[in-house]
């Protein structure tokens, strides 16, 4: 007997021991509370609860208060609502951890890091990444040739202010400069925007992604007081505009579109306006609408509610905010892509390849349809793309310069025997745009591409050194 209340007095302090250990690193390091999260939910692009860890008591499977029946007005049961966002957010405390860390100790926080104006929008500050354009964006004509380096940010965060004919924002900026570098840091641009109407704010906005499509793309905004009304009234008109709003005790609460499909909502508010009757029911719609989706992270995680009392004073972003802004650009992103069947071409690609002869012919495309499409990268666009480029005289082919003749060059050219445009299009060009797709397929293709043709390996990585030099 006292042998078995040893062995079980251990078991249970291992248990606890583990207990305390897993729930410290769930607190305190980023990388677990993501791990665990996507261990609960899956990827965002195939979400499912984990069905064994959905026994557990764990904050990833808290209850929407939506779920059940409730009265229409949210002042009734906001409390629920805050307690909610609290727990389904709480795999994000160790982000929100660095970023406080980083905002009361970082120095000029933006010294690395250029501001620019743009025509319709001034003062943007950019993270400074650039990426090689691919045949895709020479076709979209967001780049010249192959290969030359474009601008982009994985998003824009802005601080939408209402414009009162000062300077006052320019307070604003000084005050958000340590919480634009935390996020500058991750890939985001920033900017602080004086608007006088959702109507100006829209202008601006549709204006700068259409000339700035890369850099604009993805955008994230938040507002408070009058400036938050006018940005709930822009998502009312184009709600596709945003990714996701963020809104801080608003003025007036505006009714949420009529199209459901909404950018993820964050709203905050003070708990003196619960029993508000002209905005918390309001407010229920649009909570209830953002999480009307079938992917299980926007139906929990698109529509939040948290009750504060001191945001007044606050200057900097919200720790909850920033956490928001960076978690849902990482789960919008992953949910365009199809990961089960990228995975499974990429896969299939490569293991068709590493089965064939050497020489790359026409059997290796024919029998993987697939590899024509993944990632996004289409061969038979290539035929497109030299239409677009050749009326850009940017082809000028010259017999004189090297044959760069190998075998999936032959085999791409016999595949292709009857287009004659494509005998105007040198083995140089072919290349490089090949090159950069399979390159696009992922690592293990151009592995594979490399061990059955050293010779366009070779090629491609001369060719795009060319390009990439500074003095070309």
């Amino acid at each position: 007997m006292k042998r078995f209340l040893k062995v079980s007095t251990l078991v249970l302090f291992t248990l606890f021991c583990v207990y305390i250990l897993e729930s410290a690193c769930f607190r305190l390091v980023e990388g677990y509370a993501n791990w665990r999260l996507s261990l609960a939910w899956g990827k965002p692009s195939q979400a499912i609860y984990n069905s064994f860890l959905k026994k557990l008591p764990l904050d990833h499977f808290a209850e929407r208060p939506t779920d059940s029946p409730k009265p229409d007005h949210l002042g009734y049961w906001v409390g629920e609502e805050n307690e909610y966002a609290e727990s389904v957010m709480s795999f994000t405390r160790p982000l929100r951890d660095s970023y406080m860390n980083y905002i009361q100790s970082k120095f000029e926080p933006l010294s690395d890091f250029e501001i620019r104006d743009f025509e319709s929008v001034h003062g943007v500050v950019l993270p400074g990444f650039k990426k090689l354009a691919t045949v895709m964006d020479v076709q979209s004509q967001k780049a010249r040739r192959v290969g030359d380096g474009l601008e982009f940010a994985k998003g824009i965060f802005i601080k939408i202010v209402f414009k009162d004919f000062t300077d006052s924002y320019r307070e604003d900026f000084s005050n958000l400069e340590a919480s634009f570098g935390f996020i500058l840091e991750r890939g985001f641009g920033c900017l602080v925007l004086p608007v006088t109407s959702s109507s100006d704010l829209l202008d601006k906005i549709t204006q700068w992604q259409r000339d700035e499509s890369l850099l604009a793309e993805n955008l994230y905004a938040w507002a408070d007081g009058k400036a938050a009304s006018i940005l709930m009234e822009s998502c009312q008109i184009k709600p596709n505009c945003w990714k996701a709003i963020m809104i801080t005790d608003p003025d007036e609460f505006v009714a949420p579109p009529t199209d459901m499909t909404l950018p993820w909502v964050y709203f905050e508010i003070d708990d003196e306006r619960r029993m508000n009757e002209d905005g918390l029911d309001l407010l229920y719609s649009w909570v209830k609408m953002a999480r009307s989706n079938e992917n299980l992270y926007t139906s929990k995680l698109g529509g939040l509610v948290r009750i504060n009392e001191n945001f007044h004073a606050r200057k900097a972003l919200p720790s909850s905010f920033a956490s928001y802004v960076l978690h849902c650009a990482n789960f919008i992103e992953d949910m365009k892509l199809d990961n089960n069947s990228f995975k499974k071409e990429v896969v299939s690609n490569v293991d068709t390849i590493s089965k064939q002869p050497t020489n790359f012919d026409s059997t290796v495309i024919e029998s993987n349809p697939q590899i024509q499409t993944v990632n996004n990268f289409d061969l038979s666009r290539i035929e497109e793309s030299i239409n677009e480029i050749e009326k850009q005289d940017e082809i000028n082919p010259n017999l004189n310069t090297p044959s760069f003749d190998c075998e999936i060059i032959r085999g791409y050219r016999q595949i292709h025997a009857a287009d004659v445009k494509l005998k105007l299009v040198s083995n140089r060009d072919l290349i490089i745009k090949l090159g950069f797709g399979f390159e696009e397929m992922g690592k293990g293709v151009m592995n594979q591409i490399r061990t059955k043709d050293p010779l366009f390996y070779r090629y491609f990585n001369s060719l795009r050194a060319i390009e990439e030099s500074p003095l070309n």
